[in-house]
């Protein structure tokens, strides 16, 4: 994947919920601290004039907007790598054996990555597999071999297959 295009939104609804939730918080946190400030002035009252509170005013929308951008950036660590999953795995169940998930250095969920490709690469050894014993059963059967030996192989390679609901 391209380094250069990390701030693209992927997955809108959650990268925005997740960026207005940190925005809200720091919002909050800066309000909350002038608030209280205020009505528990201690040694040093907060005495904010007009211009004052234009500038705290001016440093809060400059401080929702970076907030904003470094969310929706390090929320799209996680929606990136959310949607090559969903994408590979859609590969995948289409039949397309060169499935492989790809993340960017600093996404999140590498560990599953690794672990989801090692799959990928189990589950195309078990088709090839499946596939040669086909080819041999056929060569077989055009030649009248017997082909006991060869249906057993392929039930056997078969039977690692499970299509139960363990849930």
């Amino acid at each position: 994947m391209d380094n250069r295009r990390t701030t693209i939104v992927i997955n809108k609804k959650f990268q925005y919920q997740y960026s207005l939730l940190i925005v809200a918080l720091a919002v909050l946190l800066v309000n909350g601290f002038i608030i209280v400030r205020m009505l528990f002035p201690g040694d040093e009252p907060l005495d904010l004039s007009t211009t004052s509170a234009i500038a705290v005013a001016l440093v809060e929308l400059i401080l929702i907007g970076a907030i904003w951008y470094g969310s929706l950036k390090a929320s799209h660590r996680i929606a990136g790598p959310v949607f090559v999953f969903a994408r590979e795995v859609t590969r995948l169940g289409q039949g397309d054996l060169n499935a492989k998930i790809a993340l960017r250095e600093k996404d999140m969920f590498q560990a599953e990555a690794k672990m989801m490709n090692d799959s990928f690469v189990a589950l195309r050894t078990r088709i090839a597999t499946i596939k040669r014993l086909s080819a041999q059963l056929q060569a077989a059967l055009d030649t009248n071999e017997d082909v006991g030996p060869l249906v057993e192989q392929l039930s056997a390679e078969l039977s690692l297959f499970t299509n139960e609901n363990k849930h």
